[in-house]
């Protein structure tokens, strides 16, 4: 996910994103993909940086419903996201 985020310039939010403040125009308001609409503001106004330290995450929805599923889910989700699908029905998909 880390080579991802920097081929792509699109950070995901279990990849804890940080903004300085003057840069921060606030997340979107939309249930799901604010993450990656937010890298995409940020783009055009610097190049990501990433940093070499690491976070740590809840694995809970990974455990849950199993790594492959997981990593499928947010694929598709992603790709229906690019192709212009509405956040509210991607969020009702995300929910199961």
């Amino acid at each position: 996910m880390n080579l991802r985020s920097r081929l792509t310039g699109i950070a995901t939010g279990d990849q804890a994103i940080f903004v300085r403040r003057a840069l921060f125009p606030g997340f979107p308001e939309i249930p799901l993909m604010e993450d990656i609409a937010l890298s995409r503001v940020l783009k055009k106004i610097h190049a990501p940086l990433c940093l070499r330290e690491r976070v740590v995450t809840s694995g809970r929805r990974w455990e849950a419903r199993g790594v492959l599923r997981t990593i499928l889910l947010m694929w598709r989700l992603r790709l229906l996201y690019f192709l212009g699908a509405s956040p509210d029905a991607l969020a009702r998909k995300y929910r199961g």
